[in-house]
């Protein structure tokens, strides 16, 4: 555990709803709720793959007019921790949108 624990919660809760677009997360509530010490995408980052590392999380990813693929998991912790994951102008260079889940609600 790290002190990002609240961030870890509430992006567990989040993907409990759906798959969720990793450009999305700041946007939520349960994140925005938190404050600016937790709506910063490395921070963000750094918990995704604390989860995914734990097995809490699954990724997937895909081009946004398609369904999301479940993805390897080495290329899941190389998309966590891509920056460019986190924007949606990352389409337009020809990346997938990725996503995540809560495994306690999706498991590929």
């Amino acid at each position: 555990m790290t002190d990002l624990t609240p961030l870890r919660d509430a992006l567990l809760q989040l993907g409990l709803e759906d798959l969720i677009p990793l450009p999305e997360i700041l946007m939520t509530p349960e994140v925005h709720e938190l404050g600016e010490t937790y709506q910063h995408s490395e921070k963000i980052s750094a918990a995704l793959i604390e989860l995914f590392q734990e097995g809490r999380i699954q990724v997937w990813a895909g081009s946004w007019n398609e369904e999301p693929a479940h993805i390897t998991d080495e290329l899941a912790e190389t998309s966590l921790g891509d920056a460019r994951s986190y924007s949606f102008d990352a389409e337009s260079d020809g990346l997938k949108r990725v996503y995540f889940v809560n495994v306690d609600n999706i498991r590929a």
